[in-house]
């Protein structure tokens, strides 16, 4: 969670479009590291993580 409010800070403060993207794609990465590391600890099916991320 540091690593990404980290980066959320540097989102909110860049420049520039690039760098804004950048920091959004990273935050993206971490943030579904984090949701498979659940799902393994959980030992969630396909068909649950379907569920969860509200997909059918």
């Amino acid at each position: 969670m540091r690593k990404i409010r980290a980066t959320q800070k540097r989102l909110h403060a860049a420049n520039s479009q690039t760098d804004r993207e950048l920091y959004q794609r990273q935050i993206d990465a971490t943030d579904k590291q984090i949701d498979a590391l659940v799902y393994e600890l959980y030992e969630l099916t396909e068909e649950e993580i379907k569920i969860v991320e509200g997909e059918k």
